[in-house]
């Protein structure tokens, strides 16, 4: 809108958003998703998209739900109320919306069924249902996609399933074409009924922001008709009158229905509509004897502005529920002039129909005053379907947005729920803030100990990625429950983990005292000591390091500890980490890099090796390098900068490189080459952030099935991998007040810590030790990691690359 601040400009990270023409008001539809690039109806005015089929969400097809809370690419970024987490045994506790396609659309061009690749590839362009007249009437209402790698036309059929639908595949798929320049675009039936496709014949399938490489010289468009019955048609809508714009809502191709809908619409907003048009669609809406023919009149009577209060009641109490659903929807469309009140909407909460409950919990979260809460506790005391995938998270999403104003208020409600996961997820969301957790604290003192356990479990979970929180009001009470040494209820092994954990995060010195006796203990039992120190490690208990040191000689916790051991200044660490290096697994050694480069001393005392050659130089990638470099210390770049040469990021150096590359990978004599070579240079270099096949890095996008893209796709984003950066894999520097730093991906962030993945673990770091933090326009990925390489690993590495996996 107009003056809206910096804030709301960013609300919408990835999600579906509308625009009122009449009113020119925008507003988020939606939120989440990854990568949709199609939105259509169905017959019933059910908004579907498709898009990447994501890990997180299931199927490449999703049921858009007004108000809806779907996944995210970078599993980020929700709003607080939604889990992105869960434990093995817990599932539920992931709070946000799935697609509606529950099967995966391979990796590949067209395959068979039973193996990965069938229905093509993961990507979806253009979305299409079909409610022409012009195709047999069997593909009436199903769903049709592009598949942009797999280069053909996806079919599939949306069943409704509890409040909601699944999506299934219809089949058989309606075309496939081997041109590799084919690559489709959108697809719309007209008015003579065919499907019409645009594609944009390229080379080019995924992103690049240099225009010379795309063709923009050619352009296809195809029709795609039922032979038997093609006729070709020549109309103009525009110039009919208002009562056939009107009459042409009983014809059997939607084209005309919503083409008629716009006109009217807009010759509403001009002026009067002629009163035999009104009269016609008001015939419509009361005597329709199906509900496509009622939702029509229905839609078009609203859009004209001309749908009356008695108009909306009549609807309500229609006998199909999906006319009763819309009447909802419709009539809280304009916030500013809702013809329903909220106590009809409370009333409604009871209805008998998962569709028309769905639609009272989408548009209750528009709603102000005290009167949501009765709402939403009316929704959460309705039979609950356990396979309902839908309406159970959208009751739980206008109940979390209400909860921090009361608290009490809220667990009385999902205490009392049809639905048990409604209190699992209250728990993790009261976990998040102080008051929330004062109250947790009180229901784990006094509850029955079967429910106070698994709320403290919850809890514990909830605050895994915490490091330093204040303790709650009353924690106390709940140490002598669950600490062990209780007389009342039995010490359960698992609580009481639980419950010491919550005790580190909450500072309490006397655990973590006893954490770290524990872990200095020899004696002790080797589990015991590992939990211990997983502990320290999450709560960055600086107290421990000297600890950490000693352990270090120690296999079972060597893994562990050499990233903990950059908190240490002491150079004789520095030099006991290189001496070994050599000796030490590979994993080990990229840790031990890791942790040799973030600290100015540490780094110094590496380079110095690498000077007086008593560390392979080779041995550091571009990563290390630029890591070293963002510690902006005088003595480490001095040294960087005469050993390895000072950075040269032009755009026009990294365009002569790529073509230079690319010219002797193209005259190289492959045949001479290993591929195997090429995979130990990619286990060095690459494996770390890249997965492939599933296995390693988790930093990087999977580059299993981008070998078909040719050695110069990865040519370029190699040479110049800040030319496309997706915000899941910007680089984010983070400066402790030690003088240590942290370069990797955020995670995940609470109110008390962050948690970054780097290239070689998962950490965990508390906001109270963070001098600065920065995000950058930069790939996680550095420029210049070819450089570390010979010629020869540089040839083996492409070769390793553009071989089929």
């Amino acid at each position: 809108k107009p003056g809206a601040s910096d804030e709301e400009r960013t609300l919408l990270r990835a999600g579906v958003w509308r625009y009122h023409p009449i009113r020119h008001e925008f507003e988020i539809f939606a939120h989440g998703g990854s990568n949709q690039w199609g939105l259509d109806f169905n017959s019933v005015g059910h908004l579907f998209m498709t898009h990447c089929r994501s890990y997180w969400g299931g199927g490449g097809t999703t049921y858009v739900i007004r108000n809806g809370h779907y996944w995210t690419q970078t599993n980020s970024n929700y709003a607080p109320y939604i889990s992105n987490r869960a434990p093995e045994d817990m599932p539920h506790l992931r709070s946000f919306l799935p697609a509606s396609a529950k099967y995966d659309s391979g990796e590949g061009g067209a395959g068979k069924p039973g193996t990965g690749a069938v229905y093509g590839g993961h990507s979806h362009v253009g979305t299409m249902v079909y409610l022409g007249d012009q195709w047999p009437e069997i593909y009436r209402d199903h769903l049709f996609t592009h598949n942009l790698h797999g280069h053909q036309l996806n079919h599939q059929h949306n069943v409704r399933e509890g409040s909601g639908y699944e999506t299934l595949h219809g089949g058989f798929d309606m075309l496939y074409v081997p041109d590799g320049m084919y690559v489709a675009v959108d697809l719309k039936y007209g008015p003579d009924g065919s499907v019409y496709m645009t594609d944009w014949v390229d080379t080019q399938h995924c992103h690049s922001p240099h225009d010379e490489k795309w063709d923009r010289t050619n352009g296809r468009i195809y029709r795609m008709s039922y032979s038997d019955a093609y006729q070709p048609v020549q109309v103009d809508l525009a110039a009919m009158s208002d009562l056939e714009l009107a009459e042409l809502h009983a014809h059997s191709n939607e084209w005309y229905v919503r083409t008629a809908r716009r006109l009217l619409q807009h010759r509403a907003a001009e002026g009067e509509i002629d009163a035999e048009a009104v009269d016609c669609l008001n015939t419509q809406l009361a005597e329709g004897t199906d509900c496509v023919s009622v939702l029509r009149a229905l839609w078009t009577l609203h859009g004209m502005n001309a749908l009356t209060a008695g108009q909306i009641e009549q609807a309500l109490s229609h006998s199909d529920d999906r006319v009763r659903s819309w009447a909802v929807l419709l009539a809280f469309d304009n916030p500013a002039e809702s013809q329903l009140s909220i106590d009809d909407l409370a009333k409604l909460a009871t209805n008998p129909s998962h569709t028309v409950r769905l639609a009272v919990a989408s548009v209750v979260r528009e709603q102000s005053g005290d009167g949501r809460w009765d709402v939403v506790e009316r929704l959460a005391n309705q039979p609950h379907e356990a396979s309902d995938r839908f309406l159970p998270k959208m009751v739980w999403y206008a109940l979390g947005e209400l909860a921090p104003s009361d608290w009490e208020r809220a667990f009385a409600i999902a205490d009392n729920a049809t639905n048990p996961q409604l209190a699992d997820w209250l728990v993790l969301y009261a976990s998040q803030s102080s008051e929330g957790r004062d109250l947790l604290a009180h229901r784990l003192a006094e509850r029955p100990a079967e429910q106070a356990g698994h709320e403290l479990q919850l809890m514990s979970f909830s605050l895994e990625s915490e490091a330093r929180v204040d303790a709650p009001v009353g924690w106390e009470k709940v140490m002598a429950r669950f600490g062990g040494e209780s007389e009342g209820d039995p010490a359960d092994a698992s609580l009481v983990t639980a419950v010491e954990q919550m005790a580190a995060v909450f500072g309490d010195e006397e655990v973590l005292a006893r954490k770290r006796a524990l872990l200095a203990d020899d004696s002790a039992p080797l589990g015991q000591r590992q939990d211990a120190l997983r502990l320290l490690r999450r709560v960055g208990d600086a107290d421990a390091v000297p600890i950490y040191v000693a352990l270090l000689d120690r296999p079972a916790f060597r893994s562990t500890v050499i990233p903990l051991l950059s908190r240490s200044n002491d150079p004789a660490v520095a030099e006991k980490l290189i001496n070994s290096y050599a000796s030490l697994s590979q994993e080990d050694q990229q840790a031990v890099l890791g942790t040799l480069t973030s600290r100015p001393p540490l780094a110094v005392a590496l380079l110095k090796a690498v000077e007086n050659e008593k560390f392979d130089k080779h041995q550091l990638t571009a990563f290390h390098i630029r890591q070293m470099r963002d510690l902006q210390d005088a003595k480490v770049n001095e040294l960087a900068d005469s050993l390895y040469g000072k950075p040269a990021e032009s755009s026009a150096e990294a365009k002569a490189q790529i073509e230079r590359l690319k010219k002797a990978f193209s005259e190289a004599p492959l045949w001479a080459f290993e591929t195997n070579g090429g995979r130990r240079v990619f286990e060095k270099s690459c494996a770390s952030c890249h997965p492939l096949s599933g296995e390693a890095g988790k930093l990087g996008p999977d580059i299993t099935a981008a070998w078909r893209n040719g050695a110069g796709y990865y040519i370029e984003n190699i040479i110049d991998p800040n030319a496309v950066v997706g915000e899941q894999f910007q680089l984010t520097v983070v400066a402790r007040t030690d003088g240590t730093i942290v370069s990797g991906i955020v995670e995940n962030e609470s109110d008390s810590a962050i948690t970054m993945r780097t290239a070689e673990a998962t950490v965990t770091v508390p906001k109270s030790d963070i001098d600065a933090m920065k995000t950058t326009p930069q790939s996680f990925m550095p420029t210049g990691i070819l450089d570390t390489l010979t010629d020869v690993e540089q040839i083996e590495l492409l070769k390793f690359l553009t071989t089929p996996k």
